[in-house]
């Protein structure tokens, strides 16, 4: 079973009690005992930061990577990961928007989830817009004309919300093994016009992945879930 539990760094150290009532009448008591310390934490903002382009944004990610905390979450304005678990928040300015236009790679070695918001990942028909062997959250972003939009391998967990999927090949490629899961609501997305919406080759865990309020509109297979795992599309769209 998956317990989904929310903290905050004033929690300490606390322990967790399941209480399992077996039918042949038996109690099996579980406990766990958490340490929670708060993680620093750093913002950098495109005002203060030079990033209009991707030698920026590498050259920003590579003195984070030498200078911070190992354990550190790192957010920043407006890029790749391979030491910690960056969150990038997407800015605009009248019709323009933080735009990506070649792949992402999301690989960091430290833990924690990355969280990428309101940002543009535009194609060019190859590639792979985002890949990730971490955990990785996508709220809404939009991806076009990739070969692969977005694809989760490794052990990892990827949730997507809010976000559009639009004239690629590949929209969602989940792809990975081991027994992480965060978040298994997929809700409010859109996946219009790709060979294949979504497709779900190897998923980590067993848990049910709902789609609420998810759009599938012309897609040649909308979801292609090729290792059968458990969903629940009652609340998604297809047209």
């Amino acid at each position: 079973m998956v317990s989904l539990i929310d903290f905050t760094a004033e929690s300490g150290a606390t322990q967790l009690l399941w209480t399992i009532h077996m039918s042949n009448g038996d109690t099996i008591e579980l406990r766990q005992d958490l340490f929670i310390e708060p993680v620093p934490t750093y913002r950098y903002d495109f005002t203060e930061v030079p990033m209009d382009t991707l030698e920026e944004l590498q050259a920003l990610v590579d003195e984070i990577s030498a200078t911070t905390e190992e354990n550190a979450v790192v957010y920043e304005g407006s890029l790749r990961m391979e030491q910690h678990a960056i969150n990038l928040y997407g800015s605009s300015d009248g019709e323009r928007q933080t735009t990506f236009t070649d792949t992402l790679r999301v690989a960091p070695k430290t833990g924690g989830i990355a969280y990428f918001e309101n940002l543009n990942f535009e194609g060019d028909g190859s590639g792979i817009g985002v890949s990730a062997s971490a955990r990785l959250h996508l709220t809404n972003c939009t991806f076009a004309n990739w070969r692969t939009a977005v694809l989760a391998y490794g052990d990892t967990w990827v949730n997507i919300a809010e976000s559009r999927f639009e004239n690629n090949e590949i929209g969602f490629h989940f792809n990975s093994t081991g027994n992480t899961v965060t978040h298994t609501v997929y809700s409010d997305n859109q996946f219009l016009r790709n060979g294949t919406g979504i497709l779900l080759e190897r998923v980590p865990t067993a848990v049910d992945m709902s789609f609420p309020g998810s759009l599938f509109s012309d897609n040649g297979v909308d979801i292609d879930n090729r290792c059968e795992q458990d969903i629940d599309i009652s609340e998604a769209i297809f047209e």
